[in-house]
């Protein structure tokens, strides 16, 4: 990243830069300050959960991030808000997918057949995605829970395992790894509901996809979660880290007291307005406000 910024210091006109919430600020910070060294016009766009967080643990890092930016984006208005209470100008560009990639799955009947799909890490709390399939095998035995995604904390992985072995959870949980949207998008056929256990986000492309595989989705309302679902209408929302709330609303999505169906069918007809075709044109207007 370093090196596109020096390499391309004298032809480059703006330069647009993701800024996260874990490690990877580290490396907005190092892009930001080359783009000021070289007098190159910058808009970062404001992409990690825990970003709050960090400017109230350290102000004069983001201060620094985001003073003298030519715009600030983000991806959704829980950020919007967040830093606009800072005197911060933020525009809102949602996170898109291409939605032609994407097939509708009509589940008219909800199975005990759960997706889980994130990095690996203490951010998103996997555990509390264990701790509901062992609550959830209570009420049906035959629950199956498929965990998608890299493993970015082996520490966490290992109490993972260490759960599962406890709870006698082998023949109930697997672990996909990393895997291409093709991929994971095919698995996601095999299985019925789409869980979100995090404790930070901001507008997560998984969940714009799960919206428009057909999947019900519920997630904890942290962050931007609940301006990207609306409770009881395009997705079920509970409190953060609240394991014993998502395994009541996973049990009336499938004895049928919460049509999952309908639900679905609400968060396809949303996700259409994150289409690529739709968002692409907003960025579109705003980097030729530079030309």
């Amino acid at each position: 990243m370093a090196m596109s910024v020096i390499n391309n210091r004298k032809r480059c006109q703006l330069i647009i830069v993701d800024v996260f919430s874990t490690y990877a600020l580290i490396f907005s910070c190092v892009v930001i300050f080359l783009a000021k060294l070289f007098n190159i016009p910058y808009m970062p766009v404001l992409r990690g959960g825990y970003l709050p967080g960090r400017y109230k643990n350290h102000p004069r890092i983001i201060n620094y991030l985001l003073s003298n930016a030519r715009m600030i984006i983000s991806p959704s208005e829980y950020l919007q808000k967040s830093f606009q209470e800072n005197n911060f100008t933020i525009r809102v560009i949602p996170n898109y997918i291409d939605l032609k990639k994407y097939s509708f799955k009509i589940r008219e009947k909800i199975r005990p057949r759960i997706l889980w799909v994130r990095s690996i890490h203490e951010i998103y709390n996997p555990k509390m995605a264990i701790d509901i399939l062992e609550k959830i095998r209570k009420t049906y035995p035959d629950v199956k829970l498929c965990m998608v995604g890299p493993v970015k904390d082996s520490r966490v992985m290992g109490d993972l395992i260490g759960m599962i072995e406890r709870m006698d959870l082998q023949n109930h949980v697997s672990f996909s790894g990393q895997l291409s949207k093709v991929e994971w998008t095919s698995l996601s056929k095999n299985y019925d509901i789409f869980i979100n256990t995090t404790n930070f986000d901001n507008n997560p492309v998984t969940l714009l996809e799960a919206m428009a595989l057909g999947l019900p989705i519920i997630s904890t309302d942290v962050g931007g979660i609940s301006y990207l679902i609306d409770d009881n209408v395009t997705g079920l929302l509970v409190e953060g880290k609240k394991s014993e709330q998502m395994v009541e609303k996973i049990n009336k999505l499938i004895s049928g007291k919460i049509d999952g169906y309908q639900i679905a069918r609400n968060a396809r007809e949303v996700v259409s307005h994150y289409d690529k075709n739709e968002v692409i044109k907003q960025w579109c207007q705003i980097i030729n406000e530079f030309n």
